[in-house]
């Protein structure tokens, strides 16, 4: 073998084992997004000098935030928080709605409850859907 044929092989064996490093390190500290749908309440607006809050009865979740259906949850809203009012100027008691929020990836249900402590977790979007029909 010639010394190029050496070294292309050299560094074909090395670029995957440092691409599965870097895999194994970021893993540890993966975000994922929260998805939370329910009854939305006790909406306040955010202001530039202090955060608002938005409760949410939660009736069903996407599959990392499963464990917080039939909770009441109450979270922060920043200045940064996108919230999207369905064409009102503000969100009503008894409206549906969606909450998202993030928190790592792998969490154990106590340490999630923990983080979701009253005021402790942030929003990252609100969605007014309006309220709900029945048979409509």
């Amino acid at each position: 073998m010639t010394r190029k044929t050496i070294a292309v092989l050299v560094v074909a064996l090395a670029i995957p084992g440092a691409a599965l490093a870097a895999r194994a390190r970021s893993t540890a500290e993966a975000k994922v997004t929260y998805v939370l749908k329910g009854t939305l309440s006790a909406y306040t607006a955010a202001s530039s000098a202090a955060d608002g809050s938005i409760t949410i009865h939660v009736d069903s979740a996407n599959y990392h935030s499963r464990l917080l259906t039939g909770k009441d949850l109450t979270f922060a809203i920043s200045a940064q928080t996108t919230v999207t009012l369905n064409g009102n100027t503000t969100i009503t008691n008894a409206s549906h709605g969606v909450v998202k929020f993030r928190a790592p990836r792998k969490v154990t249900s106590a340490a999630l409850m923990a983080a979701l402590r009253p005021g402790h977790m942030k929003a990252r979007q609100v969605i007014d859907q309006g309220r709900f029909h029945p048979g409509v």
